[in-house]
């Protein structure tokens, strides 16, 4: 076992392998409950991959990490891992992203019985045809009433602007016709090649020992035929710099316009910018530039030219990505601001200091909050293969010169912009 030290902020974080498992435990003796994550790195981006060395492509139907989340629910006996947690009173769901499937568990009491059950349920599946072409019409019922959300429908578009190759433009559940064609050697092909310890994670967080984790996964993984892993190598997709489109407008069932305006940058331009401090510099910058008390949000609040605004960044394969999405009767006016904020990007020094203040006193508080401190753990192995140690000691060392480089490599040629319409029927009548 391994203690990790998160430097300035007086907190260990627990790690070992176990069976093959990387295993993260935070310990907090002042609450009650754990929180308990096993995830999966498979998600819905995860179409196209080979095994075992060979150069054979497989591709499988879009949407199937979200099934397979569905299903795993199931349990042999006809009832289900919901079930299972009602009896203690505990809290059990999961959630399929882009990027990885997560199960997720809360409980106050009998953690050993809970973990080992979250352990059996997810490592143990049991489909069958009857399951799959049961669950087949519930996930497509779920795909429609989600199609119709006027939200989804901007967000998936404004990502077919944004990506010409990359898989992040479709939806996670799939569309109707792939649900349709999945077949059940399609589920347990993908089952077995993925859900693998060797391709997995488990972050504890909450009231427990750390060495009782340990051994409940020890005890719980060694009990099961683990088949040999199938070293999955996914497909790689060359994505072009440049936008697919720079403005398209849709429309939907809306009473105002929606906008949604993305600056795309490659991230080999800052090759020579650590990564974690590239996503704390520009994590700034999005709070000092569009965040709730930036000079251009009060600025278009005070015009009365936005209903609201929000903005963020992230990091998507080989792109930074900031998005600014917003609510308005006048896109055209708002539309030119936020092009312009992207032209001028800038934070002062006195900003930057309260800013990376404000920042390390939320990383300190998150640390009361189990769900909080798992779910950014969870984003640190995914991002970095590992929880970032020395996070407060990143953000006491940017410097104003830091941000500036940072600001210099972003160019501003490659925005998209996606606006939905009030319908135009609905107008009309």
């Amino acid at each position: 076992m391994k203690e990790i030290e998160l430097k300035g902020i007086k907190e260990i974080v627990y790690y070992d392998k176990i069976e093959n498992l990387p295993v993260y435990v935070w310990k907090n003796d002042k609450v009650k409950g754990a929180f308990s994550s096993l995830c999966v790195n498979f998600g819905s981006i995860h179409q196209e991959f080979k095994i075992n060395g060979k150069n054979k492509y497989y591709k499988i139907p879009s949407g199937i990490a979200h099934f397979i989340e569905h299903l795993n629910f199931y349990e042999p006996d006809g009832t289900t891992a919901t079930d299972f947690y009602a009896q203690y009173g505990s809290e059990v769901n999961a959630f399929t992203t882009f990027d990885y499937t997560c199960y997720h568990l809360y409980s106050t009491k009998e953690f050993k019985a809970n973990l080992n059950h979250l352990l059996d349920f997810v490592l143990t599946p049991s489909f069958t045809k009857k399951m799959v072409n049961k669950e087949k019409n519930i996930i497509i019922e779920e795909l429609s009433m989600d199609e119709d959300f006027p939200d989804t429908k901007l967000y998936f578009t404004h990502y077919a602007d944004l990506f010409h190759k990359y898989k992040y433009k479709e939806s996670i559940t799939g569309k109707k016709e792939d649900v349709e064609s999945t077949k059940i050697e399609d589920i347990e092909f993908v089952y077995n090649t993925f859900y693998h310890p060797k391709n997995m994670f488990l972050v504890v967080t909450g009231n427990v020992n750390p060495y009782d984790v340990f051994k409940i996964v020890e005890e719980n993984i060694k009990q099961k035929k683990v088949l040999p892993y199938k070293n999955p190598k996914l497909k790689n997709y060359r994505e072009e710099t440049s936008v697919v489109s720079s403005l398209t407008e849709i429309f939907g069932n809306v009473e105002t316009p929606k906008v949604k305006i993305s600056l795309k940058t490659p991230l080999s331009v800052f090759k020579n910018i650590n990564p974690i401090e590239l996503r704390l510099i520009t994590s700034l910058l999005v709070v000092s530039n569009f965040g709730p008390t930036s000079d251009l949000k009060e600025y278009l609040m005070e015009k009365e030219l936005i209903n609201y605004m929000n903005a963020s960044r992230i990091f998507i394969e080989d792109y930074l990505i900031f998005t600014v999405t917003l609510e308005t009767k006048y896109p055209k006016e708002v539309i030119k601001e936020i092009k312009n904020q992207f032209n001028h990007l800038m934070i002062t020094e006195e900003n930057l200091r309260r800013k990376i203040n404000a920042s390390i006193a939320t990383l300190v508080l998150k640390y009361d909050d189990i769900m909080s401190v798992n779910t950014t753990m969870q984003e640190e192995i995914l991002t970095f293969n590992g929880v970032v140690e020395n996070e407060k000691d990143h953000l006491e060392h940017i410097t104003l010169e830091d941000v500036n480089k940072v600001i210099k490599k972003l160019d501003s040629k490659n925005i998209a912009v996606t606006i939905l319409n009030p319908d135009k029927k609905e107008k009309e009548g």
